[in-house]
């Protein structure tokens, strides 16, 4: 009841038009408040409970916006799901327009819910110490239902665990234990039940005690209107350099730190990011990111664009590869973007991922125990791609609804395993490889990285986010030379000199 009436406060605050996002949306209980605004959904839906319809299937640490895109941001009961809730709240911080308003609450007394995915509680110290140190700037922080709140909520509990009758007692114990315990237990539970409602009332009625333990905090903070985040005060005594210190070490330190904030840029930014894209290949990617046709974020698809518009200005000779191409999103973009003239090739399943090795991790094996009980999600809440009946003529058809025709634009479609159909005997440009688990990724390694040529380029999608294509690359290019390796968003290897 209260965190209703804290979020239709939040909402009336909303201006018409403005952009929201639910982080961590479920049932999107709250879509009705913000029906005046634009309202959009993200989840990682990996619960098997019901979900609304969703805009976003995705971790609320890597939610696949451009930075700055919303004006508000809710997210509600969420952060005690995450196990990582500092890259959480700098995720949120990130995806927020400048000046931009966040509205979220986490529980500091509550039973554990929604296992295993239950990871913490907060205190207002810890929720104070996350926000400043993302950059917000907190408005207030309330307690959500105070002491009488969490009362109630104890003594509901109670109500709910306690036996109901007699019948769920036996088997206790002897039977003159009954006669004892029976009745006070009984007793208790009804009692429980009214006293939870009793104390409901008192909390609503706004009669409360900011004492005690709250059962939730609400947190209502601000983005600062530069979009620049603050330096906490840990982080000002760790960098201040001592009073002694003279003006020639002062300086020296100012240098360091420029250099190594230079550094840190370039070290994930586009290497070419300056090279522009045509307006038919923006329309391209601006078309497959609408329908929901790959898991890419724009700023990565971009850069798949410019490294395939940068092979044919460099005129490096050599084919275009895609490796695991799910729903042909990012293929048709490096389509839009290359020559007619010069050939691409995309290998796929067009089916149900191939199952891992004992060569991946807990966490590949995991994801797919997920995929293969049926209950996966697909980009935007719709059907998970390797559960389509016709995948291969649907990723077909969407390059041709796209102003790509396979044929015109020398683009082959190759089905099958990669062990089976990738076969290479030609000088490689560039290739994206998305493969997931170990083998996929060394079949791919093996097979192309020999005849990627001399500044030709491998863009790996799934290095920092599953450990067998991590492990893959890891061992195939240890010690191997005439390779350098650029950690972006996304693990690039570019080929230094022939073999």
């Amino acid at each position: 009841m209260r965190l209703r009436q804290e979020m239709a406060r939040f909402a009336k605050g909303t201006k018409r038009g403005m952009r929201v996002l639910d982080a961590g949306a479920g049932r999107s209980p709250y879509r009705r408040l913000f029906k005046h605004a634009q309202y959009e959904a993200a989840d990682f839906a990996q619960l098997s409970s019901a979900y609304a319809p969703l805009d976003y299937v995705c971790d609320i640490t890597d939610i696949p916006v451009d930075d700055g895109c919303f004006d508000r941001v809710i997210c509600n009961q969420v952060l005690e799901h995450v196990p990582e809730p500092e890259k959480a709240i700098g995720e949120l911080y990130r995806v927020l327009k400048p000046g931009g308003r966040i509205f979220l609450s986490a529980p500091l007394f509550f039973a554990e819910h929604q296992k295993p995915y239950d990871f913490f509680r907060y205190t207002q110290f810890s929720l104070r110490k996350m926000f400043e140190e993302a950059g917000f700037e907190i408005a207030r922080m309330n307690w959500l239902e105070g002491y009488f709140g969490t009362v109630a909520y104890s003594y509901q509990m109670m109500a709910k665990n306690l036996p109901a009758n007699i019948g769920e007692l036996r088997g206790r114990g002897l039977r003159w234990k009954l006669a004892y315990v029976a009745p006070i237990v009984l007793l208790n539970r009804k009692l429980a039940v009214r006293l939870s409602r009793l104390y409901a009332r008192l909390e609503v009625s706004g009669r409360r005690f900011e004492r005690g333990m709250p059962k939730n905090y609400v947190v209502v903070a601000r983005k600062p209107a530069d979009g620049a985040p603050l330096v906490s005060k840990q982080a000002e005594t760790k960098t201040q350099p001592k009073a002694t210190s003279t003006m020639a070490e002062l300086q020296a330190e100012v240098e360091r730190l420029r250099t190594e904030t230079v550094r840190t840029r370039e070290s994930v930014r586009d290497p070419l990011v300056d090279l522009p894209l045509t307006a038919e290949v923006r329309t391209v990617l601006d078309g497959v990111r609408a329908e929901h046709l790959t898991y890419l974020k724009p700023e990565n698809l971009q850069v798949l664009a410019r490294q395939v518009l940068d092979a044919d200005l460099q005129d490096r000779p050599g084919l275009i590869i895609e490796t695991g191409a799910a729903l042909g999103g990012s293929a048709i973009v490096m389509a839009a973007a290359k020559d007619p003239k010069r050939p691409m090739k995309v290998y796929d399943v067009f089916g149900m991922i191939p199952e891992p090795s004992e060569r991946d991790g807990d966490d590949v094996h995991k994801r797919y125990r997920k995929i293969v009980s049926g209950t996966s999600k697909g980009i935007g809440g719709e059907t998970y791609y390797g559960y389509r009946d016709n995948l291969y003529d649907e990723v077909s058809d969407s390059f041709t609804r796209h102003g790509i025709d396979p044929a015109e634009h020398n683009v082959e479609l190759v089905q099958g395993l990669f062990q089976d159909t990738l076969k290479i005997d030609e000088p490689v440009a560039f290739a994206h490889l998305d493969g997931d688990w170990y083998e996929s990724t060394m079949t791919c390694l093996e097979r192309i990285a020999p005849h990627l040529v001399v500044g030709g380029r491998i863009v790996l999608d799934d290095y920092f986010h599953y450990s067998g294509c991590r492990d893959a690359v890891d061992e195939y290019f240890k010690d191997r030379p005439g390779f350098r390796l650029e950690r972006r968003t996304k693990l690039h290897v570019v080929r230094t000199a022939g073999a």
